[in-house]
């Protein structure tokens, strides 16, 4: 599929047909079109959970406002914003590593990440978390867009009760934060048309 009709293909699926299951190879493409997406200073804040389980995902169905992608869905995804790696200069190094090679660039492309977080972030778990969960967001459309390449469809989920959600999935608030949900899947009902307004009503130069 080219790029401009998976634009008009994606959509957020309201119900899917709970008898057609995504193809392990199809959605390694899709967490692999994650792994690959932009993060500010290459620091990759997400996490992702797929709950396979078939209790846990009634429990999250019910922190979820019972919408009911949750368990139509061929699979389910869990973003967390990730808090207290971001704070943990272990982790920023083995981020650093990744890009640097000597430790001179190490040395200086640390200091640099530090200088970001403490002067465009803050440190505060809320601010951090914040930064965090907009990072998630491009990971979030780099995998519903390469859901929609393959023909398959996705719902982004931000209605749910964070504080039930952390009991069911036994999350540590300190630690991350639940930025979305994603759910994958196959369509049942056709497409609707998308209503969006014009380029010249978003658009502006100056």
């Amino acid at each position: 599929m080219e790029f401009k009709e998976a634009l008009t293909f994606r959509h957020a699926c309201k119900v899917f047909d709970e008898n057609k299951k995504i193809s392990k190879d199809e959605f390694g493409e899709i967490l692999e079109a994650g792994r690959l997406a932009p993060s500010a200073m290459n620091m990759q804040n997400w996490e992702f959970e797929i709950i396979k389980d078939k209790e846990l995902l009634s429990k999250v169905k019910k922190a979820c406002w019972d919408q009911i992608q949750i368990t139509s869905a061929s699979e389910l995804m869990v973003i967390y914003a990730k808090i207290s790696e971001l704070k943990n200069d272990e982790y920023i190094k083995k981020i650093v590593a990744l890009k640097c090679k000597s430790k001179e660039d190490q040395e200086a492309y640390f200091n640099k990440v530090k200088a970001f977080i403490k002067n465009n972030v803050g440190d505060s778990d809320e601010q951090i978390y914040g930064w965090s969960r907009a990072q998630c967001y491009l990971a979030v459309q780099n995998m519903m867009m390469q859901a929609a390449v393959l023909g398959i469809d996705s719902c982004p989920l931000e209605g749910f009760v964070e504080s039930e959600l952390n009991k069911v999935l036994e999350i540590n608030p300190k630690e991350k934060r639940v930025a979305i949900l994603l759910a994958f899947g196959y369509k049942i009902k056709p497409t609707t048309p998308k209503f969006r307004l014009n380029l010249d009503e978003i658009v502006k130069y100056r």
